[in-house]
């Protein structure tokens, strides 16, 4: 399994979330907060709902994953991802 010495976290295993959800999570922004299904990763890609609404029209154009920019994150991260951008509490 692929993993990240987080600063915040320590290692830990990773996840891919789009650059809209890392900012968000900076900003404190509820952007939504879809993932899949299928990874080799602690962690399974995630997407905001902007990026949701641009896969559902894309016709699996592979330019959506350019244009989604997927950063790396620790696991521990992407839960606190989910929690802040999903709007959950």
């Amino acid at each position: 399994m692929r993993t990240t010495d987080c600063t915040k976290h320590g290692p830990q295993g990773i996840g891919l979330v789009c650059q809209h959800i890392a900012h968000g999570v900076d900003a404190g922004q509820t952007v939504g907060f879809f993932w899949g299904n299928d990874t080799d990763l602690a962690r399974p890609d995630a997407w905001c709902k902007a990026c949701d609404d641009a896969l559902l029209v894309s016709d699996d154009d592979p330019g959506w994953v350019d244009d989604a920019g997927f950063k790396i994150v620790c696991a521990a991260c992407w839960d606190e991802a989910k929690r802040i951008c999903g709007g959950f509490a």
